[in-house]
């Protein structure tokens, strides 16, 4: 019986969800540490600015490489992957100059331009460009199952930004410091990602022009609808932090960045790195079976352990929490969470599973399902305008219609892992 025991707790540290968790929990810890301090460092106009300066890394960042470098991952034969990661650091680097040149025109159209954004331009920039290849070598990392790596890097990455938080705002760097503590943390750990991929070097220099095309070809349905799907999902909550700006003003956006970065934790936490790990055992299954209930099933109720207890606890206490945390003012960021919660709990399932779509190729499928919420956002930005409705009305909106439509993505998915025909 003692030797059984040993053997699951053995098989449990192995677990690939638990060595990602793990790195995640610790990072997690770190910024949870940290933000007590940030939030008496920066006021919350500050830290809504900074959040805004940053959205146009959470908007593209997933998609720099049209999402090509999912193919690293199911790509059955070793060699044909090399070509994959060209072709992703090409359009990367091509998609990261378009980003920055469609948000110069952003900010000159809306008047903030300055001297000072010309150094926030250059900064994005070069923090675009090295989000774009640490997908890649994730990606890369996943397929070799080095879920050490992901992991221990990610810590790494937070510590790094988080202490930067905190020492450029002692030294009143204000916004720029916050900027380039993101960009120094991120640098940090892109060599341990790649360790396995640079003996491969002349692999890569030797990918040619028809290699190139052939993974175009091949992964079309990559760029033409997961890509947009993706731009889209990221676009919804992204195009929130514009929409709060401009109905409320920075300073209760800066309030609403605290809140959405708490409820956010959880799927850093839990979900992107499941996300991982069911994206592999699902690709896997499906190959072998044709369906992937099994996966679905016990990811989902793994999920659904964590979300209720994670929606009970903050719709009870979420408002002490960040008056005690941090400070006093910082209660009302407590009653955003409360009014979000709810969705973000079904966010965290639906997230995890989401790449059953790409499994199954329903690519299409996922872009019109995400376009969903962009339209959900848009139409309760003008609805809260026309009306003047007020903030706790404005996401109360959101967390109803953007719930409505996570249910909707569950129960198909549910009926593909069956492997029925939709």
């Amino acid at each position: 019986m003692k030797k059984k025991r040993r053997i699951n707790f053995s098989t449990i540290k192995k677990s690939p969800i638990t060595k990602l968790t793990f790195g995640s929990l610790i990072a997690q810890a770190i910024a949870i540490l940290i933000s007590p301090i940030t939030t008496r460092i920066y006021t919350p106009e500050q830290l809504g600015v900074y959040t805004l300066l940053l959205t146009v890394v959470t908007l593209f960042g997933p998609v720099l490489s049209a999402k090509i470098e999912m193919a690293i991952v199911t790509e059955k034969e070793e060699e044909k992957i090399y070509p994959i990661i060209v072709l992703s650091a090409i359009m990367c680097i091509i998609l990261s100059i378009i980003t920055i040149i469609l948000y110069t025109i952003y900010i000159i159209i809306t008047n903030q331009f300055n001297k000072e954004y010309i150094l926030y331009l250059i900064i994005i920039f070069v923090y675009l460009v090295i989000t774009g290849f640490s997908n890649i070598l994730i990606s890369y990392n996943n397929r070799n199952k080095d879920y050490e790596i992901i992991s221990t890097v990610y810590v790494i990455r937070t510590i790094i930004q988080n202490l930067g938080l905190v020492v450029f705002g002692i030294m009143k760097f204000s916004i720029i410091g916050m900027l380039i503590s993101q960009v120094v943390g991120s640098l940090f750990g892109l060599r341990k990602q790649s360790e396995k991929l640079i003996p491969n070097w002349n692999k890569l220099k030797s990918v040619k022009k028809e290699d190139l095309k052939k993974v175009l070809k091949n992964n079309y349905k990559l760029i033409l609808y997961t890509t947009p799907a993706t731009l889209c999902n990221s676009g919804s909550y992204s195009l929130i932090n514009f929409f709060i700006t401009a109905l409320y003003g920075a300073t209760i956006f800066g309030y609403y960045s605290i809140s959405f970065r708490i409820l956010g934790i959880p799927l850093s936490l839990v979900s992107t790195n499941v996300s991982k790990v069911f994206f592999e055992r699902a690709s896997n299954e499906i190959n072998q079976t044709g369906k992937f209930n099994n996966t679905f099933k016990k990811i989902s109720l793994l999920l659904l352990m964590i979300a209720i207890p994670m929606i009970v606890l903050l719709v009870l206490l979420a408002p002490f929490i960040c008056k005690i945390v941090f400070g006093e003012e910082w209660i009302i960021a407590g009653q955003y969470i409360q009014i979000l919660v709810f969705m973000f709990g079904i966010r965290l399932v639906v997230s995890a599973i989401s790449p059953a779509l790409v499994i199954a190729k329903k690519q299409d499928v996922e872009m019109k399902m995400q376009i969903t919420f962009l339209v959900a956002s848009i139409m309760s930005y003008l609805i809260s305008k026309h009306f003047h409705l007020n903030i706790y009305l404005f996401l109360g909106m959101i967390s109803v219609l953007y719930s409505i439509i996570y249910l909707v993505i569950y129960i198909y998915i549910y009926i593909l892992s069956k492997g029925k025909e939709v």
